[in-house]
């Protein structure tokens, strides 16, 4: 098939290009970036999807059998602009636009959302912002709900959870917390395997089938060298702390990350 895949240069999206390729699907790579991949079976298209005439050009110029929706803002580390504007500008509405083209050429799409809300600042966009209006415009879908991805050389989106300065200073939280997380391979060959799967418009959970263990993983890493200091903080005065921000600051990044540190997200599935 002819695979297109949105953030196909972000960390999670090179390894499913080269993925689906393994499998002999041909893919077509969008991003607001180039990489330098060669790989046989790929096209880098560099595109905006804030413009729904080159969006729809896209559609009407390549055979496109299925659409991978990876490309989003997750993370505030680098980022110049983040408003809640911003994350809704590329979270909501060029998602909006890809729907609208997936839509309009009955091509299924595989949207990637998250378990944890993503914009943190003046505001939450939540996953049912994005899948709402996925639900609305498109005919075929499924959304995927990814846990924090990892691989074994980036752990930015786990480490955050018992680090607070890598690779020396670690904290724990009362005894430790237990978080979701999801490998990189599970959560490639989730994708991968979708592009075979009949449609039906569900939600699935993508996570590891162990949860991480924080106390666990600060003892490996103090074996390991790191972790040299670990900052053990009684539960009862973060949760004192937590509501004191939030009188402080309201609905902000500062109040939500101490909230997931205190409260875990947890799925049914």
């Amino acid at each position: 098939m002819n695979i297109l895949v949105t953030g196909s240069a972000g960390m999670i999206g090179s390894y499913v290009v080269k993925g689906l390729i393994e499998k002999g699907h041909k893919v077509i790579g969008v991003d607001r970036i180039a990489k330098d991949i060669k790989l046989d079976g790929l096209t880098q298209i560099i595109l905006d999807l804030s413009s729904k005439e080159a969006i729809i050009q896209l559609f009407d110029d390549k055979k496109i059998d299925r659409v991978i929706h990876l490309a989003a803002l997750a993370h505030t580390k680098g980022v110049a602009d983040t408003s809640w504007e911003a994350f809704k500008k590329v979270n909501v509405d060029c998602a909006e636009n890809l729907f609208e083209a997936c839509a309009k050429h009955n091509v299924p799409v595989l949207f990637i959302s998250t378990v944890d809300a993503i914009g943190m600042v003046k505001g939450l966009i939540t996953p049912e912002t994005e899948e709402g209006r996925l639900k609305e415009i498109c005919k075929f879908y499924n959304i995927y709900r990814f846990s924090p991805v990892y691989t074994e050389d980036v752990k930015r989106d786990i480490e955050k959870r018992y680090y607070l300065k890598y690779p020396d200073w670690a904290y724990l939280i009362g005894g430790g917390q237990q978080f979701e997380v999801l490998n990189v391979r599970k959560a490639v060959s989730s994708m991968v395997d979708w592009v075979d799967k009949k449609v039906d418009n569900t939600i699935h959970i993508i996570k590891d089938e162990e949860l991480l263990d924080s106390a666990k993983v600060i003892a490996e890493e103090k074996a390991e060298g790191r972790a040299k200091h670990v900052l053990r903080i009684p539960r009862w005065l973060v949760v004192c702390g937590y509501y004191c921000i939030k009188m402080v600051f309201g609905k902000s990044n500062k109040t939500y990350l101490v909230f997931k540190a205190l409260w875990p997200f947890r799925t049914a599935e």
